[in-house]
């Protein structure tokens, strides 16, 4: 299974990526639904392109920088709290550059989970246990490790998604965490997991 980093509508990089692969799953921020006005009409930017992706079984996760609504229609979308097999998948964070960005255009409301919807994926969790995690953001004790190492401002602004992973983490270690987000690459075992943060179109085969 190839894992690709966030992907923030390089299309023709991902296209190449996926290239001859027969799956792949990417960690969110694929730039999934950005709208663009153009005179006095408005239309979608270039999406992902929905044939290479069902040409094969390459799919996605949400970021911050997706369109929720515009991801629920996409074919290859993973959907948040999703289980298979032994791996749960989770999409949403916190887009710390919102106040500059426009509602409905560059920015969602809905960019991360509700308190209400995260607290249910924190007890599906701690019920499956699972042995691997794909995320778009990470739990709250490893975003303070990242900061510290690459002096990132993200863990300033408070996040329910950090904090609902940073739960599920303190009840049940799995054996790898990836995820994105953070745009550095990161790999460090924390209490037993595996955390793997891929830079943007990072690729990493398992």
């Amino acid at each position: 299974m190839r894992y690709i980093g966030d992907v923030h509508g390089k299309y023709s990089q991902y296209r190449e990526l996926i290239r001859n692969i027969p799956a792949s799953i990417q960690v969110g921020d694929m730039g999934v639904g950005f709208i663009a006005a153009v005179r006095d009409d408005v239309r979608y930017l270039s999406n992902p392109p929905h044939y290479a992706m069902r040409q094969g079984n390459h799919r996605f996760i949400r970021g911050n920088h997706d369109n929720p609504g515009v991801c629920q229609r996409h074919s290859q979308w993973i959907a948040d709290g999703t289980v298979e097999g032994d791996t749960m998948f989770i999409g949403g964070a916190l887009s710390v550059d919102r106040a500059s960005r426009t509602e409905g255009y560059s920015w969602w409301a809905d960019e991360e989970l509700s308190t209400v919807a995260l607290n249910n994926l924190v007890d599906k969790y701690i019920e499956t246990k699972p042995g691997v995690m794909i995320t778009h953001d990470c739990p709250e004790e490893v975003a303070e490790e990242m900061e510290r190492m690459f002096c990132r401002d993200k863990i300033n602004d408070p996040s329910r998604t950090r904090q609902a992973l940073q739960s599920m983490w303190s009840a049940h270690s799995p054996e790898l965490w990836l995820f994105g987000h953070w745009h550095n690459s990161f790999r460090q075992v924390l209490l037993g997991t595996t955390f793997i943060c891929l830079a943007e179109l990072e690729v990493l085969d398992i």
